[in-house]
């Protein structure tokens, strides 16, 4: 179960980096872009195309994670109910 929870998980995040992505594909290129700092209610102007580029790292390596677990095949815990 903890595996399914696991998906599930990453499959929101890569959902909504994918929707991050496309939002910041959408702005002009001087548009302004704050990012908020982690574990805060903080935001700071950010460089647009950094803030792209974080987000297609984080999104790859999240798909890259993905598609791990999906090869993986069943895990130990799906077995057990």
């Amino acid at each position: 179960m903890e595996n399914l929870d696991k998906k599930l998980q990453l499959q929101h995040q890569i959902k909504e980096k994918e929707v991050l992505q496309s939002e910041l594909s959408t702005l002009k290129k001087e548009a302004k872009v704050y990012k908020q700092q982690q574990n805060s209610n903080v935001f700071f102007l950010a460089n647009k195309d950094n803030v792209f580029s974080e987000c297609k790292r984080t999104l790859d390596n999240l798909a890259k994670e993905y598609k791990d677990m999906e090869s993986a095949g069943p895990s130990e815990d799906q077995g057990e109910e």
